[in-house]
């Protein structure tokens, strides 16, 4: 990994996170969904993130769900930014 960056090649995290009914209520902790402090998405994407936002020059993040009902058509989208902006998706 290192040798990669070293090299010169330059590293983009990108996140997408599943809003899909299959894994369960997001009030129940065995949820995957889980809305509380166990919320095993959260833990995946802060023990990842942690490892490779060093190496993203510019700490601007694209962030996409997908499976969810989307305003204001309320249709299910695959592939939707976070933070509304189709045409800038990153955050800080």
């Amino acid at each position: 990994f290192l040798d990669y960056v070293r090299g010169g090649c330059e590293i983009n995290l990108i996140t997408a996170i599943d809003f899909t009914a299959s894994n369960g209520n997001p009030m129940y902790p065995n949820s995957l969904h889980y809305t509380g402090a166990t919320n095993a998405y959260a833990k995946a994407i802060l023990a990842v993130g942690n490892v490779l936002t060093p190496y993203d020059a510019d700490q601007n993040f694209p962030v996409f769900g997908f499976g969810a009902k989307v305003p204001p058509s309320g249709r299910v989208s695959h592939c939707f930014a976070l933070n509304g902006s189709e045409e800038n998706p990153e955050v800080k």
